[in-house]
């Protein structure tokens, strides 16, 4: 039932989002990374254009008034070819850089970037010539198709009503400096591809918005699968008891050394023991520090004789202390008496209590 796609209808949690994303499957839109590329081109040519036709055109003045002093052995046309490869780098170098940057930008455009190797594992439906046809022509490609062509045709047609009025006056282009002829094609080209790229930032929005829908609506979970999440996010029980257990024996040994500390243990006296500290003067009711039955109550009355606290046998006083009392918590309201005659002894007899 979790595999009809009728049955999910509940937004996907974000465990599953998580999940998806260290796999590499994220909500992405190819006409942002369209709109940034034209926007990197846009500003290649406002900050760089008119500087790279002037070097190209000064590269070319030199091939040409210099054509005569150029050398064409082995050595001079390393040197040529080097120089040449030099002039173009500098001249291409920072064009490829501002498109770096707009590719590494896409990625922060479109949310949080991460990188998954599951991406490059070998994938059987990635060479089944099914899988492929059901990429090809399934209702994802022919809605990619729709918007590439629809795309296409308001750029063609944009791109024809921006030139075909400038059309008439391009002759009189010739006989230009080339540097003049560079400026007019640079504004030209600005001008064309500021209007592409609201038209394109637009046909963007639109895409980026859709292909988010469409990855949540990809992702939408049934109520079983809702249910297996939230029992496999509880854990194993077998694990779950493991960290019980590690939990109880940690608290066992913060007890076990707040037993010297303690100011009287009352005993069973041998199968229970409960360690009871009290300072006279800054504490209002005695506290629990510790207590146990049989080994547990063995291992704190050792450690209360070796710290020199005292031990006192009341039976009745024991059970009902281990059946009420709380680890760090004061002794429950129904023990302060009988427990009052236990501590005011225990005080007379180290003198720390006059009376």
């Amino acid at each position: 039932m979790s595999d009809d796609p009728d049955s999910k209808t509940l937004a996907p949690s974000q465990k599953k989002l998580d999940d998806a994303a260290k796999r590499g499957e994220v909500p992405s839109a190819p006409e942002v990374r369209h709109a940034l590329s034209l926007l990197a081109m846009l500003a290649a040519l406002l900050w760089l254009g008119n500087h790279a036709v002037r070097v190209l055109a000064t590269l070319l003045r030199h091939f040409w008034e210099g054509a005569a002093e150029i050398r064409v052995d082995p050595v001079g046309g390393t040197d040529f070819a080097g120089g040449v490869l030099a002039q173009m780098a500098a001249l291409i170098g920072p064009f490829l850089l501002l498109f770096f940057l707009a590719a590494v930008l896409t990625g922060f455009a479109q949310g949080k970037p991460s990188l998954s190797w599951a991406r490059l594992a070998p994938k059987w439906s990635k060479i089944n010539p099914a899988s492929g046809l059901n990429r090809m022509f399934g209702g994802q490609a022919l809605v990619e198709f729709a918007k590439l062509l629809a795309k296409s045709l308001a750029v063609v047609g944009l791109g024809w009503w921006l030139l075909s009025p400038r059309l008439p006056g391009a002759d009189s282009l010739v006989g230009l400096e080339p540097a003049a002829i560079g400026s007019a094609a640079t504004a030209l080209a600005v001008s064309l591809i500021k209007t592409l790229l609201m038209l394109v930032a637009a046909i963007a929005s639109l895409d980026f918005g859709w292909q988010r829908f469409s990855f949540l609506r990809k992702m939408r979970m049934s109520h079983q699968e809702m249910r297996d999440e939230h029992k496999d996010s509880d854990g194993n029980p077998q694990v779950k008891a493991k960290q019980r257990q590690i939990g109880a024996q940690r608290a066992r040994q913060r007890m076990m050394a707040a037993v010297p500390t303690a100011s009287v243990v009352i005993t069973n006296p041998t199968h229970y023991a409960i360690a009871l500290k009290y300072e006279h003067g800054s504490m209002r009711a005695p506290v629990v520090v510790a207590k146990g039955t049989d080994r547990v109550a063995l291992k704190i009355r050792e450690l209360a004789t070796e710290a020199g606290v005292p031990l006192v046998e009341n039976r009745p006083l024991a059970r009902a202390l281990h059946a009420h009392a709380q680890i760090d918590r004061p002794i429950p309201v129904e023990q302060y008496a009988a427990v009052a005659e236990v501590i005011s002894f225990v005080l007379r007899q180290t003198g720390k209590l006059r009376g």
